[in-house]
């Protein structure tokens, strides 16, 4: 029922097709915290993922500079296994990006169904940990690796959303600082988990490529907590 009404309240939300530059939006994908993913197509009908930060948060500075560092990031990454950047642009005063349209479903979604066997899940963390090994290259961290930011279609895993990401190539200073909590419990690294952002680097990537490698074997993230809190004081956090 919670579902039921979650998508009729989004089908409110969205009652007809909008132009946002040279796409027409289609259906919603998703929405999170900061931002909502539409199903799109080109004048050519193009399949395309059109991200576009919420109108409630274009004031915000604070939001408007994660997007745009996440723009900054998918600008210098082409990788297989990366979901790739096609377009960015503003509409109405909301900055949008336009990534490329994966038809599949995310690996939480296949995990509802139970662990991966194991060749399986040894081929996705493969192809993901050479994807992280490429940004790591270009000097961008993920910071948010999960289920829910893997994308399958057929045998390939792409990852997406970095919308957490660091340029570590960059000489601007990092916009989160030391006590700002980053990433999702039960998947982020002891620093993370900390809020000592200044101490995010390649490993805490590592971290999390291991924590998805688990619950691809277990069908569980290897915290667990109903609360922060409650994933800090757990055992398998203090491990």
């Amino acid at each position: 029922m919670r579902a039921l009404l979650a998508a009729r309240a989004r089908a409110l939300d969205y009652p007809r097709p909008m132009q946002v530059g040279p796409y027409r939006t289609l259906a919603e994908l998703g929405r999170g915290g900061m931002g909502v993913v539409y199903r799109a197509v080109d004048a050519d009908g193009r399949e395309v993922a059109l991200k576009r930060l919420l109108p409630q948060h274009v004031a915000d500075p604070r939001l408007r500079a994660r997007f745009t560092k996440e723009l900054a990031a998918l600008t210098r990454l082409a990788h297989p296994h990366l979901v790739r950047l096609l377009a960015a642009g503003e509409h109405e005063g909301a900055p949008w990006i336009a990534l490329e349209y994966v038809a599949g479903e995310t690996l939480a979604a296949r995990l509802r169904e139970g662990p991966l066997p194991i060749p399986t899940a040894i081929e996705l963390a493969r192809q993901l940990a050479e994807a992280l090994a490429y940004a790591h290259g270009e000097g961008v961290l993920h910071r948010d690796l999960k289920p829910d930011n893997v994308l399958l279609r057929g045998d390939e895993a792409l990852l997406t959303d970095f919308g957490l990401a660091l340029d570590t190539a960059s000489g601007a200073t990092r916009l989160t600082q030391t006590g700002v909590f980053l990433g999702t419990p039960g998947f982020w690294a002891p620093e993370q988990a900390r809020g000592q952002a200044r101490l995010n680097d390649a490993q805490t990537d590592v971290y999390g490529l291991g924590a998805l490698l688990y619950a691809c074997l277990t069908g569980r993230p290897p915290v667990l907590g109903e609360s922060l809190q409650a994933c800090m004081a757990s055992v398998e956090f203090q491990r």
